[in-house]
């Protein structure tokens, strides 16, 4: 699967369990129909009730996952790589709520929880229109959307500085300015200069929205960006690493293969 590919797929689940292959490093999310499912794991089955969304993430293994219901039922699919919904949310507007945040900071990362009027209807219609590519399409983008947009979201804990416009915009400033200069990314104390804020809530400011520290932010950005230029090949390693700020090529080699387990070479290399 292409690393920017946002995938749909229906899989039709009945007594006899259905297969599904998941791929590592990608995110999958499972929306059930009007029936309850189950999930086969071992020694135990995993209901998946009516109307419920089961996000799945696991950054290392591969493995086959199995659907059943004691009547035929639609399960609704939308997969997409972990850089993608990065590059989404580091380039956008969309915010993670502290939960939604641990797929970024866990191997594996698993959640359920009960699909929203706007989910529920999308898939109705997906479900009902089959071979209307375009609604399709259209679809899963607002699926995506209602899923992980904190802004339609209850979460359990809102920062009363938040609650400030002003402080949010300011926030929202401090990102861009973080990636505009990638060779020269600002301090913190440089940042909140700039942005008209203490320390304490830009990094608190920061944390809420983007659901990580701002250096964690910045690092992941830079493991995202780095990959991109990798696989464009118009640049030697040492240039790209020059490029993201990294004095050092192999302070660079260390995190790319800290971040996805191999050498910016060996992934080069892989890419051919």
């Amino acid at each position: 699967m292409n690393s920017e590919t946002i995938d749909l797929q229906i899989l039709e689940v009945a007594l006899q369990p259905t297969d599904y292959q998941y791929k590592n490093g990608t995110i999958c999310l499972f929306i059930s129909d009007a029936c309850t499912m189950e999930m086969p794991m071992g020694q135990r089955s995993i209901p998946l009730p009516p109307h419920s969304a089961y996000l799945f993430y696991d950054q290392k293994r591969s493995f086959n996952l199995s659907f059943l219901a004691k009547e035929e039922t639609s399960l609704c699919i939308i997969n997409l790589s972990i850089d993608t919904l990065h590059h989404i949310l580091a380039l956008g507007t969309d915010e993670l709520n502290f939960s939604q945040a641990a797929i970024f900071e866990k191997e594996q990362y698993h959640h359920f929880e009960e699909a929203s009027t706007t989910v529920r209807r999308c898939v109705h219609e997906i479900l009902e229109n089959k071979n209307n590519h375009l609604l399709k399409e259209a679809k899963k983008y607002a699926i995506l959307d209602d899923y992980f947009n904190t802004s339609r979201r209850q979460t359990t804990y809102k920062c009363p500085f938040l609650n400030q416009k002003d402080n949010v915009e300011k926030v929202r400033d401090a990102k861009e300015f973080l990636l505009r200069d990638l060779q020269n990314s600002p301090t913190i104390k440089e940042l909140a200069k700039l942005v008209g804020l203490n320390e304490h809530n830009l990094k608190t400011g920061f944390k809420e929205i983007y659901g990580k520290t701002i250096h964690a932010f910045l690092k992941d950005y830079k493991m995202s960006k780095s990959r991109e230029l990798i696989v464009k090949r118009e640049f030697q390693i040492a240039e790209i690493a020059d490029q993201l700020g990294y004095t050092n090529v192999s302070h660079f080699i260390d995190a790319f293969k800290k971040k996805f387990g191999v050498t910016p070479k060996k992934f080069e290399m892989s890419q051919v």
